[in-house]
C-alpha cells in the first residue's frame, strides 16, 4: 500500500530566554524536515494568544517560564488541540517535571545545555511520526463515524420499507446487509423518549441532535449482545424499539428491561431522563405496519397517567376536546409577574392549570398549544424572543410533567429578559462578557466553576486558574458579587421581596441568600431593603 501524503506540518517555539529561540531556529535550518515555523513567543501570554492563532500541530516549549509554566500551557493547548505534539525543553534534568511531561504524552523532553542537531532531530522526527499516525487514526475513525450516521439512515429506510408492506422478503434482506437479523416470527415494538426539559436543564437546545445520537449510541452498544432488540433513530427525539420473539406468550419483557437499562445508562453519563413505552401486542411480520400505526397512535395515550419512567402504552384514552382551560386567567397572572417584578407569579399561573387540564384530561396537543401561546404572550410582552426550538421540541413531548418543566423554564427565561438587567459593560474584557452572558442565562441557578469551564470546553484546573488571573478574584466570588448587584437593583423597587429576590436567582434558603448579601454589600437584605425605601431609592 503506497504512503499517504501529508501536507507540511507547523511548528511553534516558545522560550523566555530569546537567544535560546533563535538557537533552536538555527538548528532546525540544515535538519530538512518538512516543517514550517509558524510562531516563536518568549512570554506565556504571547503564546497563548499565537497558538490560539496559528493552531500549530508542534510545539517545543520551555517548562520554566515565568506565570503559566510550560506544563500549564501544554494543558492549555490540548484543550484547545488534543492531538498537538509536544517537545519539552529545560535547564535541568528533574523527575517530577519528566513524569508531568509523559502525562501529557510529551514526545520528548531535552536538557538545553545537551542539545544537538542530531538529537533534536530525532525528537522532531518521532513526534513528526506519531502526529502522522495519529491523523491516520483519526481519519479511519471519522470514516467509521461517517460509516455510522450512514447507517442510521439506511435504518430509517429499511423501516420505511417495512411499513410500506413491500416486498417483505426483500426488506428483510436489506436488513441482514445492515445487520440487522430477525430470525424469530414475531414482533413487539416500543419507543424510547428523551425528556426534553431534561436535556435544557444541562445543556443547550441546540445540543438536542448530539444528545439523540449519543443516547442511540448506548441503546446499540447495549443491543450489541441482544440480536433480538434492534434500535433505530428517528427524526424527532425518540429511538424506535423493535423486539423480535419466538410467540406471543411471553412472560419475561425484554423489552421493558432494556428500556430500563438505556434508562439508566442515560442519566448515568449524560445526566439527563429518557421515558421507554411499549405496546404489549404481539404480531407476526406482515402486521409490522399495523403495530407500528397502532402505536404512533397511542403515543399519547401515557400523557397523564404514567408515573413510570417505562411503562406499556394505553390501549385507548378519552381525552377532552372542551375549551374551558384555555389559560385566559393564567396568562393575566403572568402578565404580573412580570408587572410585579416576580417571578414566583409563573409557578402560581402554570402549576395549578397544569393541575386542573390533569384531572380534566384535556386532550394533549391543546394542552401543548395552550402553553405554547403562554410563552408567545410573555414574549410579545417583553419586547423579546423564545428559543426558536422550544416550539418544535414542545410539540415533541410526551408527558404533562415534560411540558409543564420546559415551559415554565422558558417562561422564566422570558421573564429574566426582561426583569433583570444585564450587567455587561462595554468596557469589560469580552471573555468576561461571555462569563456574564452565561451567568444572565442561567441565574436561577448555583453556577460552578465546573459548570463554566464545561461551557466554555476547558479543563477545570486551567480555566480556575486562568480566570481568576483575568477578573482577579476567584470564580465563586464573582458569581456572588454579579448575583449581589442583580440583588440590589431588584430590593430598590419598592414592592419587592427579600422571599422572591433570593427565589429569582437561585438561592432556596433565605438564611444563606442574607449571609451571602451582607458579606457583599454589608447591609443584610432587610437593612438595604429599609434603606432603600426610606430613602426613595437604591441604597448606596
Amino acid at each position: 500500500m503506497p504512503r499517504r501524503w501529508f501536507p507540511m506540518m507547523t511548528l511553534m517555539l516558545i522560550d523566555d530566554d530569546v537567544p535560546m529561540l533563535e538557537y533552536v531556529e538555527y538548528l532546525l535550518q540544515p535538519l530538512g524536515l518538512d516543517l514550517l515555523l509558524v510562531a516563536s513567543a518568549s512570554s506565556s501570554e504571547q503564546a497563548l494568544e499565537q497558538f490560539h492563532i496559528e493552531l500549530p500541530d508542534l510545539v517545543i516549549i520551555d517548562i520554566g517560564l515565568p506565570g503559566m509554566d510550560g506544563l500549564e500551557l501544554a494543558d492549555a493547548f490540548r484543550i484547545t488541540k488534543p492531538e498537538v505534539r509536544l517537545i519539552f525543553l529545560t535547564c535541568y534534568e528533574d523527575f517530577h517535571y519528566t513524569k508531568r511531561a509523559f502525562q501529557l504524552e510529551a514526545d520528548d523532553y531535552l536538557i538545553k545545555d545537551e542539545l544537538s542537531p542530531e538529537q533534536l532531530k530525532a525528537s522532531l522526527c518521532k513526534a513528526i511520526s506519531r502526529f502522522q499516525s495519529h491523523e491516520e487514526l483519526l481519519e479511519r475513525y471519522l470514516f467509521r463515524q461517517a460509516i455510522e450516521r450512514n447507517k442510521e439512515v439506511l435504518k430509517q429506510s429499511f423501516l420505511k420499507q417495512l411499513l410500506s408492506g413491500a416486498d417483505w422478503e426483500n426488506t428483510l434482506q436489506f436488513g441482514e446487509r445492515l445487520g440487522i437479523s430477525w430470525k424469530l416470527p414475531f414482533f413487539r415494538q416500543g419507543f424510547i423518549h428523551i425528556d426534553a426539559a431534561s436535556v435544557i436543564e444541562r445543556y443547550r437546545y441546540k445540543d438536542m441532535p448530539l444528545i439523540h445520537f449519543a443516547v442511540n449510541n448506548i441503546a446499540m452498544e447495549l443491543s450489541a449482545g441482544l440480536t433480538s432488540i434492534t434500535p433505530i433513530m428517528t427524526k424527532d427525539a425518540d429511538i424506535f424499539l423493535v423486539w423480535n420473539v419466538a410467540g406471543t406468550g411471553y412472560l419475561d419483557n425484554e423489552l421493558a428491561q432494556f428500556m430500563e437499562l438505556v434508562r439508566e445508562k442515560a442519566e448515568q453519563y449524560l445526566k439527563i431522563s429518557v421515558r421507554g413505552f411499549y405496546s404489549e401486542d404481539v404480531v407476526p411480520v406482515r402486521e409490522f405496519d399495523t403495530l407500528y400505526k397502532m402505536l404512533t397512535e397511542a403515543h399519547d395515550s401515557n400523557f397523564y397517567t404514567s408515573t413510570k419512567p417505562v411503562a406499556a402504552l394505553e390501549s385507548h384514552i378519552d381525552f377532552q376536546q372542551t375549551t374551558e382551560w384555555r389559560g385566559d386567567k393564567e396568562r393575566g397572572i403572568l402578565a404580573l409577574s412580570l408587572e410585579e417584578y416576580n417571578a414566583a407569579w409563573i409557578d402560581l399561573a402554570v402549576n395549578p392549570w397544569i393541575q386542573q387540564v390533569s384531572s380534566e384530561m384535556l386532550l394533549p396537543r391543546l394542552v401543548k398549544e395552550i402553553c405554547g401561546n403562554f410563552v408567545r404572550q410573555m414574549a410579545f410582552e417583553v419586547n423579546g424572543h423564545a428559543e426558536g426550538n422550544f416550539f418544535t421540541y414542545l410539540e415533541q413531548t410526551v408527558h404533562i410533567d415534560e411540558v409543564a418543566r420546559l415551559t415554565k423554564r422558558e417562561l422564566r427565561n422570558l421573564w429574566g429578559q426582561h426583569t433583570i438587567a444585564p450587567i455587561l459593560s462595554q468596557e469589560k474584557d469580552m471573555r468576561l462578557q461571555v462569563v456574564d452572558r452565561f451567568l444572565a442565562e442561567h441565574v436561577d441557578q448555583i453556577v460552578t466553576s465546573v459548570d463554566m469551564a464545561e461551557h466554555l470546553h476547558l479543563n477545570a484546573s486551567y480555566f480556575s486558574r486562568y480566570f481568576k488571573k483575568l477578573a482577579g478574584i476567584n470564580f465563586t466570588d464573582y458569581v456572588n458579587q454579579y448575583k449581589m448587584n442583580m440583588a440590589i437593583t431588584m430590593l430598590g423597587r419598592r414592592n419587592e421581596t427579600v422571599e422572591n429576590v433570593a427565589y429569582t436567582l437561585g438561592f432556596s434558603d433565605r438564611a444563606y441568600f442574607s449571609k451571602v448579601f451582607k458579606k457583599y454589600s454589608g447591609k443584610s437584605p432587610s437593612e438595604y431593603k429599609t434603606y432603600s425605601v426610606e430613602n426613595d431609592g437604591p441604597g448606596e
